[in-house]
This record gives structure tokens, sequence and C-alpha cells, in this order.
């Protein structure tokens, strides 16, 4: 149940290289850019609009130095909370040069499930200090290993962003190592090939199409994959997501996308 509206449009992250070597390729984005995605639930015949995830950009300065400043948030619909009220915020501080994070932090409240993150990442020594603090438990300190092309929950949002999506062959699978409280998480992700899309609101996108598969015991189904429509231009933003997950189907549709710094070439015209 917990990370459901977040997770779905984080966990299709391919990444690749040693830790120290994952610099980006190209930066698509820039301070301002803002995406906002729709959430919706499937029961059965039934499909809900549940609520929104965002994420959004800055260019500030961080520790003396420039910065990347990455803010998502995850929130269900008024209408919805009182099955399964969430609110969910995400803020990552990363080099803009490296893309090695500085500082990541979350804060998650879920169908009455709340969770406090604090991450600081020191890349020289190849280790991340993860706090972590639980209803009625004490904070847990861990000490986690940073793994080759290891990141933060959004600083992998990003950094897929800036990869050769394009320069992938079809079938070509890629790993991702994502830091997750405590824990790291392993995806496996493949190219599937290119296809047009059709999102909700009727516009259609030329798209690149990549599906992950999750490590047993995440909030997905276990051999299950998550599809993901990515436009097939220099943005390379995701316009549709889905996936099955415990308790049903969920999808995440592209709703509007603000500051981007690229036009949106991939967006087919009538």
């Amino acid at each position: 149940m917990r990370n459901r509206l977040f997770l779905l449009v984080l966990f299709f992250l391919p990444a690749t290289g040693g830790y120290t070597q994952c610099k980006p390729e190209t930066i698509p984005f820039q301070g301002g850019e803002k995406i906002t995605y729709i959430a919706a639930y499937n029961w059965g015949p039934v499909w809900v609009d549940a609520g929104e995830v965002t994420f959004a950009v800055e260019n500030v300065e961080y520790r003396g130095q420039p910065a990347f400043h990455f803010k998502s948030t995850g929130t269900t619909y008024k209408s919805y909370d009182f099955l399964f009220k969430v609110r969910d915020y995400y803020d990552s501080w990363v080099n803009p040069a490296t893309f090695q994070s500085y500082d990541f932090k979350r804060q998650i409240y879920e169908g009455g499930y709340m969770l406090q993150n604090n991450m600081s990442f020191f890349p020289k020594l190849g280790i991340a200090l993860s706090n972590t603090k639980r209803p009625d438990k004490p904070i847990k300190t861990d000490t986690l290993k940073l793994e080759p092309c290891c990141f933060d929950m959004l600083a992998s949002v990003y950094y897929v962003r800036s990869l050769d999506l394009r320069g992938m062959k079809e079938g070509e699978k890629l790993p991702v190592t994502v830091l997750i409280d405590d824990s790291i998480f392993r995806i496996n992700v493949k190219k599937l090939g290119t296809e047009i899309k059709e999102n909700r609101d009727g516009k259609r996108y030329s798209c690149i199409k990549l599906s992950a598969t999750m490590d047993e015991g995440t909030i997905f189904r276990k051999d299950e994959d998550v599809n993901v429509w990515i436009t097939d231009d220099e943005n390379k933003i995701p316009i549709i997501v889905e996936a099955k997950i415990l308790v049903g189907t969920v999808k995440a549709y592209l709703k509007k996308t603000e500051g981007l710094r690229y036009p949106v070439t991939s967006l087919i015209k009538n």
C-alpha cells in the first residue's frame, strides 16, 4: 500500500557505469520546470482518479555550491481522503555537474502510515548516512554503501532523462540502483521499442516504451512489469506509467507541464 502514488512514476529508471562516473550526458530540464500527473486506480471495472503527483526543479545554492533542488509531492484528492489519504513530500539537492546527491528528504503520510527519512551522501567515502523515523519506533541510523550509479529517489528520476534512450537497442536491458530509506533496490529495465501513445487528454505522442521488472518484496507483484511511455524528444518526459500492484492496477497520466527547456516535438499534430 505504501508509496503507490509516487513510486509508480519512479521505478523505471535505468543507469549505467560507476557511481563517480555517472555524469549527465545532457541536461534536458531547467529551473522552473514542473510536471504534473493524475494517479488513477482500478478495482474491477471501476477507475478512480485518486490524486496527483508533481515533479519540480529549481536552481539554487546549497552548501555554498550550485545545485539542483528537485521537489516532488504525491497527494490524494480531498474527496478520496476518507478512503486512503496520502500526503507525500520529497526533496533532493544534487550537484549539477556530477549528479551526485548532497542530501535527500522525504516525509510521507499514507493511510495512517507515517515515515520520515533524511539521507546525506558522501561520495568520496562511498557511503550515504540514512536516518529513518517510523511511528512508535526510535530513529534508525544506517550507513549504506554506494553501489555503481546509486542515486536517491528524485535524482534517479532526473538522471534518467539525461541518458541516450534513443541509443538503447530494442530488447536491451539496463540496471538501476535506488536508495530508499534504509535499503537498496535493484530494477531491470528493458527497451521495448517506439510507438505512438495517446494520453487520456487525447493528445498523441511519439514515445520510447520501457518496461521495468521490480525486486520481489516491493509494492508491485512479483514478475510483473511496469510499463512507461517517454516522449521521444529532447525533454524525455514520461507520458503514461502503468503497473499492477498488490491491490489492483494503477496508472499515471500526464496532466500538464510548465517551464520545459525544449519544444515538445514528439507531439503529433492532427
